[in-house]
């Protein structure tokens, strides 16, 4: 819970130190722009490959954007990132280059646990965080998005657990939480408009 409040407060922060830089410059160089970067990952892990496709929509304050997230995650359970990113521009000609690093909540989107199909339970919601680089290529006012990215998504399942009571002479289910930690590689390919 303490990741969260901290992440909110960083967030928060940031939106302040933007606002008090646009009036002092009195709005020369920063100019406030809505921008959307969608992109589909290609994911690759310890467990296995897979696909999670994001859209982040915010606002560009000068060489900083900060802006909301979610998608589709399909790496080893199928889960629906929310998470807030912040972009640098690390290079900012006519092609940019930008460092990102975003962090949230991932919430369990299947009921069923595809690598031990014996384990049954509800699913919990985990978090997710990460962070790389894209190139974003300039094409009139909107760009595509090629970059590199390492991401971490956490999955919680509670998973039954019968167990025989001798005390009452019947069966209770006792659940274990089941953590389950991926670090994964990303290849992002996407637009920006």
């Amino acid at each position: 819970m303490k990741k969260y409040l901290l992440l909110i407060l960083a967030f928060s922060c940031s939106i302040i130190f933007v606002q008090a830089q646009d009036k002092a410059t009195k709005g020369n160089a920063l100019v406030n722009k809505f921008h959307s970067f969608n992109t589909v990952q290609l994911l690759n892990g310890n467990t296995t490959t897979s696909l999670a496709i994001n859209t982040v929509n915010g606002f560009q304050f000068g060489k900083l954007f900060t802006g909301i997230g979610t998608g589709f995650d399909y790496y080893y359970h199928t889960s629906v990132p929310l998470f807030l990113e912040a972009r640098f521009n690390l290079i900012d000609r006519k092609n940019k280059l930008q460092l990102f690093s975003n962090g949230g909540l991932s919430f369990p989107f299947s009921t069923q646990n595809k690598k031990f199909e014996y384990n049954a339970g509800p699913y919990k919601t985990g978090s997710t965080y990460g962070a790389g680089l894209d190139y974003l290529i300039t094409v009139g006012n909107q760009a595509f998005i090629l970059g590199v990215a390492f991401s971490n998504k956490q999955v919680i399942q509670m998973v039954n657990n019968y167990l025989w009571n001798p005390l009452l002479n019947k069966w209770e289910n006792i659940p274990t939480k089941d953590i389950y930690s991926f670090n994964r590689i990303a290849i992002r390919l996407g637009w920006m408009f």
